[in-house]
């Protein structure tokens, strides 16, 4: 049973809020500083964290692509799935397998993959005139597939990917959204036939769902009087340190 203590709630709202801030602010890196976080500070098990960031996302997610469904880019939607739903089954097997007995080789892929998107989002894109080829969407999908099953960290690869296209910024998000929802169903539902968070966790995340939403209506308030360079800049910083840290942690146990 896992042990429930003030300062462990305390801690969990910290990270939770300041993810979500960062995430408001600057349009990514939720699921990442979530994971890393929780990883680095020992808040839950990894298994119960990427349950909590699939829940959470779904539940940010889910309202705005009901609105703004027309705007969905329907075949590269579908290219980006049919590789991403595959690729993020194994990778749940793969979090299943290693959480129980490769736990320090887990936290090295993580901060390995943390480092990799830090590097993807500092990679200046380029819209081009003309669209991707189907085969880049699949790529796409399938790599971020593979985070989403192992981290629910699944963005970094999709908004490289769709950013680059000739396509309005409406599209865009629209798009995005559209496949993190679908994607967060999946998630969390193969997630029922995994390790299932205990019921006293069950409850902590229940609690931090009203907590992002709240940080979230706080936050949108703040975008004015924010420059959103610099949030990016802190919320990428941030994420390289966690991944160097998780990395400079689990390698020498893998010796």
């Amino acid at each position: 049973m896992f042990s429930i203590s003030f300062e462990l709630i305390l801690v969990m709202a910290l990270c939770l809020s300041a993810a979500t801030l960062l995430q408001t602010l600057s349009g990514f890196g939720f699921g990442l500083l979530v994971v890393a976080s929780f990883t680095l500070l020992d808040v839950l098990p990894l298994t119960a964290t990427t349950f909590l960031v699939s829940l959470l996302g779904l539940v940010n997610s889910t309202t705005v692509v009901v609105k703004n469904r027309n705007a969905v880019k329907i075949p590269e939607l579908k290219l980006m799935l049919y590789t991403g739903i595959p690729l993020m089954l194994l990778g749940f097997v793969l979090l299943e397998y290693m959480s129980a007995h490769l736990t320090q080789f887990l936290n090295f892929i993580l901060g390995i993959s943390i480092l990799l998107c830090c590097a993807l989002m500092l990679v200046k894109r380029k819209r081009t005139d003309r669209q991707s080829r189907p085969s880049s969407f699949l790529i796409a999908g399938g790599v971020s597939g593979l985070l989403g099953g192992l981290f629910s960290t699944s963005g970094p690869p999709l908004v490289f990917q769709c950013y680059k296209q000739a396509w309005s910024i409406e599209a865009i998000r629209s798009t995005l959204l559209a496949v993190f929802t679908i994607g967060g169903i999946v998630r969390v539902g193969i997630a029922l036939f995994g390790t299932l968070p205990d019921l006293d966790i069950m409850f902590l995340i229940a609690a931090a769902i009203p907590l992002v939403l709240l940080v979230t209506h706080f936050s949108r308030r703040l975008t004015p009087y924010v420059d959103a360079k610099w949030i990016r800049i802190i919320a990428i910083t941030l994420l390289g340190v966690s991944g160097v840290s998780l990395v400079v942690t689990s390698a020498p146990t893998l010796v």
